[in-house]
């Protein structure tokens, strides 16, 4: 499996609070079956400022000990959309996912219809893909799935938490996500991995029940096949910023 979000850069964001959590998450990890992953630290103006400096240093300390245990450790962001997005991934701010042209981009639940158009519409015109972040939790997705359609016409992909689909969530989180996998809407699944408690990497037990539910060729999209397909994009761009 690729998990292309998740949290276990220690010391950057509301993820992992210690080295020590970021090996035990790594760790779990690889018990999983889980063999590439992609770490995004939040990036959100006054909230998250994703220090470059400190998440390439705690970056390539957690490297070494995935290394160790057979997994491939990529760096990304989950951006909060803003004003000086295009900027920001003009200047190498922040860091695309795995250094491809691919975005995992993040929005406010209330945000409208429009200001996601907007902003999707915003980097596809400059060359990005967005990778619309745990898009069942945003309301205009719960009231409409079926607007999802559009985005992906346009050129985004759609990713859903291991987690919302188990209904650790809530409720209406979990019949958004029925709905989006029974429409077929979804392209990814991912950890959104924060700790070892709460939030942690449950992508095993969500994959053996969408295995049940949707079989195995599905499955294997939205664990291994699409999310590699990120991977396999990453270009010399990733290898200068993290250089």
């Amino acid at each position: 499996m690729v998990d292309i979000h998740c949290h276990l850069i220690y010391g950057v964001d509301d993820g992992a609070a210690s080295f020590d959590v970021s090996e035990t998450m790594l760790a779990d990890a690889a018990r999983q079956g889980i063999t590439d992953i992609i770490a995004t630290p939040h990036y959100r103006e006054g909230m998250f400022p994703y220090d470059v400096d400190t998440v390439l240093n705690n970056y390539y300390r957690v490297s070494e000990t995935a290394e160790r245990l057979g997994l491939r450790l990529f760096l990304g962001c989950e951006y909060h959309a803003d004003y000086d997005m295009l900027g920001n991934l003009r200047n190498k701010r922040v860091a695309t996912l795995a250094g491809s042209n691919y975005v995992l981009v993040e929005f406010s639940y209330t945000s409208s219809y429009i200001n996601v158009h907007n902003k999707i519409n915003e980097l596809i015109s400059e060359g990005y893909i967005p990778v619309i972040a745990h898009a069942e939790r945003y309301g205009i997705f719960q009231k409409d799935p079926g607007l999802l359609m559009q985005f992906r016409e346009m050129g985004a992909y759609v990713q859903l938490n291991a987690d919302s689909i188990l209904g650790t969530d809530g409720g209406t989180i979990r019949r958004t996500c029925k709905k989006i996998l029974k429409e077929d809407l979804a392209d990814i699944v991912a950890s959104d991995s924060h700790d070892m408690k709460e939030r942690r990497n449950r992508m095993y037990e969500c994959r053996k029940l969408l295995e049940k539910k949707l079989g195995n060729a599905n499955a294997n999209r939205l664990f291994e096949n699409v999310p590699r397909m990120i991977i396999r994009s990453a270009n010399e761009d990733y290898r200068r910023y993290s250089s």
